[in-house]
């Protein structure tokens, strides 16, 4: 009587010599449920987009989470400060749960269910730019960006001793009142819009100004360029400043009023902020910081005392 077979052991490799692949994960083509459909649509959602309004900050190299952290801690407290925006309390939400725990389930499965809507989105939305040291938070109506930075930079150079600091990990804030296309006819279009609020443009000689504009404000031009190696600095400057009418002049040392340009990649920001952006350390919370703490006689003995002030690297 033969033996009883044994069961041919296959190698990794498969039993005819061809390569064991891997799964990479994903459904393959499968069919998804609601809630991963409405998950994935929502992820696409996370990224910066056109139109956005917000927030650039730099941050310390490897504490990008925290400084995000800190940023959002300091914008909600703003928020309610300068427009009477009050978050709800963690706390409250925790015993409502309590009470009705099954019902918050269903419901929150539900809304989970749902895709990202923007308009009903939170007042500031962080987002991770996937690049060291910089972060995005984007804001919503009626949140200005500008006013709101102003407002966080002036308050830090109060500030008479170091437990006063809101932040350990942010280094400098952007502005941006407008999200457009990293091209030429984008850039035009962003500055069309942010500009005519503080400027008379070119070829407007003619109509009736606001006061604004009758004001004759003197500016300059500050761009700054993050991964991206299609826009010139030279020819947005120029082309910003050719957007500009003549009763406006250029005063690179003490401006009246200043256009920063930030562009990250395929998008354009653009914002006008006040002359005092110099006197800011340009937005520069940790400088403000070092600059107030050393005029009140309390200097820090090490200026960044949790690690080094590494900052991600642009043109400017």
């Amino acid at each position: 009587m033969d033996p009883p077979s044994k069961r041919k052991h296959l190698s990794s490799t498969g039993n005819d010599n061809r390569q064991f692949k891997r799964s990479k994960g994903g459904s393959n083509g499968r069919w998804q449920t609601p809630h991963q459909k409405a998950k994935l649509e929502s992820l696409k959602g996370k990224g910066l987009e056109l139109g956005d309004m917000g927030i650039w900050t730099t941050s310390v190299k490897g504490k990008e989470r925290q400084a995000l952290q800190e940023m959002m801690d300091i914008c909600n407290e703003y928020a309610e400060i300068l427009y009477g925006i009050k978050l709800a309390d963690p706390a409250e939400d925790a015993d409502e749960d309590e009470e009705d725990d099954i019902e918050s389930s269903i419901k929150k499965e539900i809304a989970e269910m749902k895709p990202a809507n923007k308009s009903e989105g939170s007042t500031f939305e962080p987002i991770r730019m996937g690049l060291d040291c910089l972060s995005f938070v984007r804001t919503r109506l009626p949140i200005d960006p500008v006013e709101l930075v102003h407002h966080i930079c002036k308050d830090a150079k109060q500030v008479t001793d170091k437990s006063q600091r809101r932040s350990r990990f942010i280094n400098r804030f952007t502005p941006i009142t407008l999200t457009g296309k990293a091209n030429e006819s984008g850039l035009e279009e962003v500055a069309k819009k942010v500009l005519s609020k503080h400027f008379q443009l070119a070829g407007d000689e003619g109509h009736q100004t606001t006061a604004a504009e009758r004001a004759e404000s003197s500016y300059a031009i500050r761009p700054t360029f993050r991964a991206h190696n299609t826009l010139g600095r030279t020819d947005v400057i120029k082309k910003v400043a050719d957007m500009i009418g003549p009763r406006h002049k250029v005063n690179l040392t003490s401006p009246d009023k200043v256009v920063l340009i930030d562009i990250f990649q395929t998008f354009c920001g653009m914002s006008v902020v006040d002359g005092d952006w110099e006197a800011f350390k340009r937005y520069n919370l940790h400088e403000i910081y070092l600059a107030a703490l050393k005029a009140s006689g309390k200097p820090l003995e090490n200026p960044r005392e949790d690690s080094t002030p590494s900052e991600v690297k642009s043109e400017s």
